[in-house]
């Protein structure tokens, strides 16, 4: 049974490991991958039981086709890489022919003496090797996905079977999905974590599943709406543009620099530092924009207010400002830059709170 074993671990067991990114990821990969192993098996039935080579022919046959099936299944990995993968698939098929030709012409010429009993046996251990292995696999890549949440359930929950119990839902549902299960914290997780029994955990995946349904659909819509209100003048029945192209990526950049705007409040020069922000928005890139993003940051002479704005593809201008040192945001919006600074007047005005809630974020 050597000669099966290790043919079987260079032909199916190796793929099986590289294969366990997609096992994580594709709820189909199990049943494709047993489907695949049928052919696999008749192969590798006549290579190791019909025809018995000399050991170093076996040794160097065996070597060879496992060389190419670890290349095949590396170039497999990019997309890029699908010609190659062709390449090494066809050379591995060829020899398959040539060794089921090999093992036909056995089988016709001394059908009287084989051991079927033997030989049937030899040709079924593969299959179910490969069997268990490929669910062992589709079950270590669900895992995967899960390890991180079913270890911190460990740091309230030590019994390994109520763990078990509270993520076997979560697993079966959306095991698959590592998006999904990203979005398990928080509310949801403890919701998870504090199930009382089997039945409470299903339906708490139930209603986590159908929140992460109802947020990609509104994703969806607003993304719809960017589209269909591209170029659109006017505003909506609450004050807010209708064309809100790169508004949601704008507010995101210029909120960041205000946290830099912070965090350097003071220490190289009186106030903030336009010096130093300027630096490390040249070393940045802001999601969602373009690499010549076109913000600009100003800081007052006395150091105390400073704001950064941007002008959107649509033509408005976007303003995120900060008067004193504390997290007190000052928004604004309009059709042409700014004047003063917050907290000094202009059309900052002297009131964050005027200006703390904006309709366009």
């Amino acid at each position: 049974m050597l000669g099966p074993t290790v043919v079987w671990t260079l032909l199916i067991g190796i793929p099986l490991i590289f294969g366990i990114t997609k096992a994580a990821t594709d709820p189909r990969w199990l049943l494709h991958q047993l489907r695949a192993l049928i052919s696999v098996t008749v192969l590798l039935g006549f290579m190791v039981n019909v025809r018995t080579f000399h050991l170093v022919v076996e040794f160097l046959l065996q070597g060879l086709i496992g060389f190419l099936v670890v290349l095949a299944a590396v170039a497999s990995i990019r997309p890029e890489h699908r010609v190659v993968e062709r390449a090494f698939n066809s050379l591995l098929g060829i020899i398959g022919l040539l060794l089921v030709s090999f093992g036909t012409i056995y089988l016709v010429s001394g059908w009287t003496y084989i051991d079927w009993h033997q030989l049937t046996r030899d040709l079924l251990m593969p299959f179910w090797l490969g069997t268990w292995g490929s669910v062992f696999v589709a079950v270590l890549g669900v895992y995967s996905n899960l390890e991180k949440i079913f270890r911190h359930m460990a740091r309230e929950n030590p019994s390994w079977i109520d763990r078990f119990c509270r993520i076997l839902p979560l697993a079966l549902r959306a095991g698959h999905n590592p998006r999904t299960i990203r979005n398990c914290h928080g509310y949801w997780y403890n919701k998870i974590v504090n199930a009382f029994s089997l039945r409470e955990a299903r339906q708490v995946v139930k209603e986590f599943l159908q929140f992460c349904a109802d947020r990609e659909a509104a994703k969806s819509e607003a993304a719809q709406k960017l589209i269909d209100n591209a170029g659109l003048k006017g505003v909506d029945e609450e004050g807010a543009q209708l064309d809100q192209r790169e508004f949601k990526e704008t507010w995101n950049a210029l909120e960041t620099i205000m946290l830099w705007f912070h965090g350097w409040y003071g220490k190289n020069a009186k106030g903030y530092d336009l010096a130093k922000i300027k630096r490390i928005m040249e070393l940045h890139d802001f999601k969602g924009l373009p690499e010549d993003h076109g913000i600009t940051t100003h800081v007052s002479q006395d150091g105390e207010s400073c704001y950064s704005m941007r002008k959107t593809v649509s033509g408005r201008i976007l303003a995120v400002g900060m008067h004193g040192h504390n997290f007190r945001r000052w928004y604004w919006d309009g059709n042409h830059e700014p004047t003063g600074y917050p907290g000094k007047g202009g059309d900052w005005g002297t009131d964050w709170f005027t200006l703390a809630f904006n309709p366009n974020r």
